[in-house]
């Protein structure tokens, strides 16, 4: 006895002119994973576009920080960065949704790259975030290399969750999973799953299992592994070398499924 509300209702903030894809990719991979309501959240400019290549996505347009405001405050869940890009408007909204939206959020891609400057915004949330970095965008926001990153990830993971009170989640080759004293080591996915938005595609799920009510570190635990697997299985439906994002989404209900039979 459920209705679509019953399974959250997501809020995905990105998108700019050229790189609609990431945006896209997050709603619809957060649709793929259960998720009943999707809303995604761009600028005014985007919105006609949006609303064509979406069907089931209800896309909700803004233009300021009271606009982002607006459109987020009846949402369960924020993932923020895909495709958002990275201006002294866009940091502005960042850093102002993260101060004031109380509810859990997936911050991705230039959401990180909107804080850099000022990590310590994230101590000041009332809510549970998550952070989803490849090993470049850690290493700018902690100010190391990439190189002395990808050498101690286990230890920058850890390190990084401790000192702003988030889930840190290091992409990547055995993408790491941290908070605090919990550290997951995942062991799905395929080197064909290093391509453009199948990190869009990862955050998109974390926050649809978060919204339907999965405890934060076992969704995100959840959903890297799942991830991982539906790539897997694109591989071997398509083979490994031409694998696409979109190959990658189209296989998470096949991923989820297959999870349920085996009960993993």
């Amino acid at each position: 006895d459920t209705h679509k509300g019953t399974y959250g209702r997501v809020g995905i903030i990105g998108g700019k002119k050229g790189m609609t894809g990431s945006i896209y990719l997050a709603s619809n991979a957060a649709l793929r994973s259960g998720s009943g309501l999707v809303y995604s959240i761009v600028d005014n400019d985007l919105v006609d576009i949006m609303s064509m290549k979406f069907i089931e996505v209800i896309v909700r347009g803004a233009s300021d920080i009271d606009d982002y405001l607006n459109a987020i405050k009846d949402l369960d869940g924020l993932c923020i960065g895909p495709g958002f890009g990275v201006d002294e408007s866009r940091k502005n909204i960042v850093k102002e949704i993260l101060r004031t939206y109380q509810g859990p959020v997936v911050l991705d891609a230039d959401g990180i790259n909107c804080i850099a400057d000022d990590p310590n915004i994230l101590l000041e949330r009332k809510g549970s975030t998550i952070i989803t970095p490849h090993p470049g965008e850690l290493a700018r926001l902690l100010g190391k290399s990439v190189k002395e990153i990808q050498e101690n990830r286990i230890f920058y993971s850890k390190y990084t969750s401790e000192k702003y009170n988030v889930i840190n989640i290091l992409k990547g080759h055995k993408t790491i999973v941290a908070h605090k004293d919990n550290i997951y080591v995942n062991g799905t996915g395929n080197p064909g799953m290093a391509t453009a938005g199948s990190g869009d595609v990862l955050s998109g799920m974390i926050i649809s299992f978060i919204c339907q009510e999965i405890d934060m570190l076992s969704s995100c635990i959840l959903a890297v592994y799942s991830h991982g697997l539906a790539g897997d299985i694109a591989k071997m439906h398509k083979g490994e070398y031409g694998l696409t994002a979109s190959d990658i989404l189209e296989m998470i209900p096949k991923a989820l499924n297959s999870i349920q039979k085996c009960n993993c």
